[in-house]
């Protein structure tokens, strides 16, 4: 009645493909949806505030699905890991989206340490120097079609984070940057 039965071989192979397994997860890098292409800039010199001039060492592109990359105090997203330098780099953001209902907007952007906002070139808030992860509220109106995202962020010496949220005034249901909406396509 053929009986199954678990030999020492049986079980070799068992943890040889469990192990071959792993290894081909191990190395089958993470991906997201590539929505956010990130531009982040090593500095050669430490940075104390936003506007200071750059003297760029190296840069890399990285693309996010959203902008939540705040995770244990680092610079680290959640699928992607770390993906910024240990410290002293900038990291710039462009990209287009489009607002599907008219309206006023916020932006919450939460930095640690400094970073600016502007929507179709209007800065609409930013906070320049260093600090531990804050959030500042930004609102502005916004009419339907294209517009124009576009953000400045630094990290100097020691904990780092970026997260920026959007929502519809009068919708309590915000959405990570980069998140398609029924307000906001990315």
């Amino acid at each position: 009645m053929g009986f199954f039965t678990l030999n020492k071989n049986t079980w070799l192979s068992i943890v040889l493909a469990v192990a071959t397994l792993l290894i081909v997860v191990r190395v089958i890098p993470a991906s997201v949806d590539p929505v956010l292409k990130l531009v982040i800039s090593k500095n050669r010199t430490s940075i104390a505030h936003l506007h200071q001039p750059r003297v760029i060492e190296t840069t890399k592109e990285v693309m996010v699905d959203v902008l939540n990359i705040a995770e244990h105090n680092r610079f680290k997203h959640p699928q992607l890991g770390e993906i910024g330098y240990g410290n002293d780099f900038f990291v710039d953001i462009e990209a287009p989206f489009t607002v599907k209902q008219t309206g006023r907007y916020r932006f919450i952007v939460a930095s640690d340490d400094g970073f600016s906002l502007a929507i179709n070139n209007r800065t609409i808030c930013e906070f320049t120097g260093s600090r531990p992860l804050n959030k500042e509220t930004c609102h502005i109106d916004l009419g339907e079609g294209t517009h124009k995202f576009k953000l400045a962020y630094y990290q100097g010496y020691g904990n780092a984070g970026l997260t920026v949220q959007y929502a519809k005034t009068g919708s309590n249901k915000t959405y990570w940057v980069g998140e398609d909406s029924p307000f906001i396509n990315f």
